[in-house]
């Protein structure tokens, strides 16, 4: 046992020795260490030499050889590896920048050690071809319906293997898909085989791999939609579409048949190729024409025709104007052009429809006629009228129409007829006075017009120093210079006549004089400074109308009437006299004028003006109410709170009114009686004399007030103007615009009770479920003395509960507290008497006495609550 192991131990020693011995031999070492280095072509390699010597400065002769055992020299320039020595310590350095397939072999490091002996080593260089891409577009494009190789050509040395996969799945070899080495064969493509394919090339050898994605989209050749036949518009703009499918999306062009012309380049064409719209500005009847539309991709072609048809727009061409005589027959002939051919119809101007085809129901002497040339696309409508008389004369519309539109041109037809005084007949005769020469005008309506001659007495005038003749048709006039002589003052004969026939016309001069005296004056109305007369003037019946009445004024003190004062009034008008002195008396004479002058002064009247009072009774505006009527009248208000009081202003008496005073109370009707409540009654209410209107708010819903309203001035108050208003009923006016029967207020109330009494018997159920109180309780327990209970139970909501309706300390229910609504007023019949209307007139209101002038009216003896005219602030 002893002895193996000293011969293991032996053995062992001997083998280190051994290796040491060997170390220490000389030798190269070429790095990286392998006895193979496999590189692929056109990559870079170097390869590093070094000595592994006791003693490195020894080494001498230290060179790389090719395969061939030449050695490489140190040149650079060339492709070729080149050898550079190491600077730092002993070593050479084989570089090759681009490894070809050529320098493949063994390469040997060789040198000398200490002169005298040699060494080397030896390295072999193996290339390969790397997995490269010889035609793997990352996008390709098969088309439709066709077969189509997705190209991956790869070339490596060694040969890889080519695996297709797509959506992370293998493509296995089948019908529709075949694999080579020039790539993926995929038959009869379909739109879903879009998509990104993965080439992978694998070389097993050297476990190199690779891959190219390759997106794959599919194109559609165009499809083209039907067009169908089109119609468009001469001068307006159109555009047709053109429209289809493709992908990618085709690009359109559009081609005119008839030409063989791209409109893409021709004038007033626009053709986006992108959208295939086509536009054609200004439309010309040659556009007429069947047009090609084209749309083309990378997959292919498709094309359709459609027939562009032009229309036109009618166009009158000819309506020519045509004169004819009365009592013939005429015709006027429209003529009219369009596409299609348009329909053609007459009108005269002054009647709303048009005229039918052929003869008139209305007047069968018109009869409308049409006939047309497709071909041309003309249209002739022919109007004939028989027996034409005057009412035929006038302008007449010619209407041609078809599906484009409409055209209107107007014609006149002029009736030819005698002259004729129709419309001069009853002209007034002719005034003159004062010497001033007669205008006698003599108008003859006719068709030429007439020649005009004058006859007096049978005999022709001509210019004289008496008479000259102006103008002899179709208008003439006769100056009569008569300087009061009667024998001018007569008939004038007026003949016209032109190639129909002939009339005549007298027109009369007559010489006017002034009016004569006024028949009567009366005294209308009377205050303390105006006075208002109704005047009956004198007759005009054989004269000149009268233009005024003529007032001449002065007071009883005046004797001489060229200082009088004078007020000149037009006929018709009021016959007022204003800013007279109160208590004065006047004279006033009367006097009616012309056109030739002032008549005489007569009709005098004497008068004296009362002393200043206080103002009239305003009267009251309300619609449909009669004077005097206001005391029983009762007038509806349309809204439930408040009313708008209107009133004219009343006369001031003499002094001016500086406001008025309003107050309204609640009114009753009792007994077929009205009687006032005096504590319902509003404080008196100032309003400005400026104003004539006043808005009553916070007005209670369907109830009866009576309003008064008084005008106040420095003087006093006047008697109050009153009237009953009765406002609208508020819930029941609402409920009473809807359809079906109205609520009344009785049936109001008992909805109200009924659901207060509901409401009670559920809230004395609960209590008496829960706390056993209440008014059933009560009954349940009546043996129990009430003098034994609390106090409180005398109350019937005063029961024990948590509720606040069962509370000791709850308050009696009230309907309001439960959000009912509260009871409805009853009608004013309904109610109790109330007192008389408190006509306290005492007001706290300052009074404006500023001056103003108001028409007042009087009779002489009293003041007259009725107001007669209207005043500057009044409401009309």
């Amino acid at each position: 046992m002893r002895s193996t192991t000293f011969l293991l131990c032996l053995a062992t020693l001997t083998f280190a020795t051994l290796t040491a011995k060997a170390d220490d031999q000389p030798k190269l070492e070429i790095l990286p260490k392998s006895s193979v280095i496999t590189k692929a072509i056109g990559l870079s390699l170097a390869l590093t030499c070094k000595p592994n010597v006791q003693n490195p400065s020894l080494i001498t002769q230290l060179e790389w050889r090719d395969p061939k055992n030449r050695k490489i020299d140190t040149n650079t320039d060339s492709s070729s590896p080149y050898v550079q020595q190491l600077t730092s310590e002993p070593g050479a350095v084989l570089i090759f920048t681009k490894l070809t397939e050529d320098q493949a072999g063994d390469y040997t490091c060789s040198a000398k050690y200490a002169n005298t002996e040699a060494i080397e080593a030896t390295i072999k260089v193996d290339t390969i071809i790397d997995i490269t891409w010889v035609d793997a577009p990352e996008s390709q494009f098969p088309v439709l319906g066709k077969d189509y190789r997705i190209r991956c050509e790869v070339q490596a040395k060694p040969a890889p293997i080519v695996e297709w996969v797509r959506n992370k799945v293998a493509i296995i070899s089948s019908d529709r898909y075949v694999t080579d080495n020039k790539g993926l064969l995929i038959k009869n493509v379909r739109e879903s085989d879009d998509g990104l394919y993965t080439c992978r090339a694998v070389v097993v050898s050297t476990g190199n791999v690779k891959e190219r994605n390759i997106k794959v989209e599919v194109q559609v050749p165009p499809q083209l939609n039907e067009l169908k036949e089109i119609s468009i518009i001469e001068g307006e703009q159109a555009s047709v579409q053109c429209s289809g499918s493709g992908k990618p999306p085709p690009e359109y062009t559009w081609i005119k048949e008839k030409t063989r012309e791209n409109l893409a380049t021709t004038d007033r064409f626009d053709v986006k190729k992108n959208t295939g719209l086509l536009i054609i500005n200004k439309v010309e009847y040659n556009d007429n024409s069947v047009y090609k539309c084209i749309a083309e991709n990378q997959a292919g072609r498709a094309e359709t025709t459609v027939k562009i048809n032009v229309l036109i727009k009618p166009k009158i061409f000819e309506f020519i104007n045509i004169t004819s005589p009365i009592d013939t027959e005429t015709k006027i002939i429209c003529k009219a052009f369009g596409r299609p051919t348009p329909r053609v119809s007459f009108r005269k101007l002054s009647l709303k429809d048009a005229y039918t085809i052929g003869p008139q129901k209305e007047d069968k002497r018109i009869v409308v006629e049409q006939s047309n040339d497709p071909a041309k696309g003309e249209t002739y409508g022919i109007l004939s009228i028989s027996r034409v008389n005057r009412t035929d004369d006038g302008l007449y519309e010619c209407i041609a129409e078809n599906e484009v539109d409409a055209a209107y041109k107007n014609g006149h037809i002029t009736v030819e007829f005698p002259p004729t005084f129709e419309k001069t007949k009853h002209y007034p005769p002719v005034w003159t006075w004062d010497n001033r020469p007669g205008n006698l005008s003599c108008i003859a309506e006719s068709i030429p017009n007439a020649t005009i001659i004058w006859r007096l007495g049978g005999v022709e005038i001509q210019n004289s120093p008496n008479m000259k003749i102006i103008n002899n048709g179709p208008q003439s006039n006769l100056i009569v210079s008569a300087y009061s002589e009667k024998k001018f003052f007569t008939k004038y004969e007026c003949i016209a006549k032109n190639r129909l026939g002939d009339a005549t016309h007298f027109i009369e001069l007559k010489q006017a004089v002034v009016p004569g005296n006024i028949q009567q004056v009366t005294r209308a109305d009377l205050t303390a400074t105006t006075v208002k007369f109704n005047i009956v003037g004198p007759p005009v019946l054989h004269g000149l109308p009268l233009r005024a009445i003529i007032v001449q004024y002065q007071t009883e003190r005046e004797r001489i009437w060229d200082t009088a004062m004078n007020r000149t009034w037009s006929i018709d008008a009021p016959y007022i006299v204003e800013n007279l002195v109160p208590q004065e008396t006047y004279t006033f004479r009367f006097a009616a004028k012309n056109d030739v002058g002032i008549g005489h002064f007569g009709a005098q009247e004497l008068i004296t003006m009362p002393r200043r009072s206080v103002p009239a009774e305003p009267k009251i505006l309300v619609s449909n109410l009669h004077e005097n009527s206001t005391r029983d009248f009762v007038a509806n208000s349309p809204y439930a709170d408040h009313f708008e009081l209107r009133w004219n202003v009343p006369s001031d008496n003499g002094d001016p009114i500086d406001s008025y005073l309003i107050k309204y109370c609640v009114s009753h009707r009792v007994n077929g009686e009205w009687r006032d409540s005096t504590a319902e009654c509003s404080t008196e209410i100032t309003q400005s004399f400026e104003y004539t209107h006043y808005e009553l708010n916070q007005l209670s819903a369907d109830t009866t007030y009576k309003i008064e309203l008084r005008a106040h001035n420095a003087i006093g108050t006047s008697s109050p103007a009153e009237i009953r208003v009765k406002t609208a009923r508020g819930l029941d006016t609402a409920i009473s615009n809807h359809e079906g029967p109205a609520i009344s207020s009785a049936m109001i109330i008992g909805i109200v009770v009924g659901a207060v009494l509901l409401i009670l018997i559920v809230v004395d159920i609960t209590c008496f479920c829960v706390n056993r109180a209440g008014i059933i309780a009560m009954l349940c327990y009546r043996s129990k003395s009430v003098d034994e209970e609390d106090p409180k139970l005398g109350s019937l909501y005063s029961w024990r509960f948590p509720l606040p309706y069962c509370s000791y300390k709850a308050a009696p229910i009230h309907p309001n507290s439960l959000n009912l609504p509260m009871p409805v007023k009853l009608a004013p019949s309904d109610v109790e008497e109330k007192e008389p209307l408190n006509t306290n007139q005492n007001s706290t209101q300052p009074i404006n006495y500023e001056k103003r002038n108001i028409s007042v009216e009087f009779d002489g003896k009293q003041v007259h609550t009725k107001p007669v005219e209207i005043g500057r602030h009044s409401a009309v």
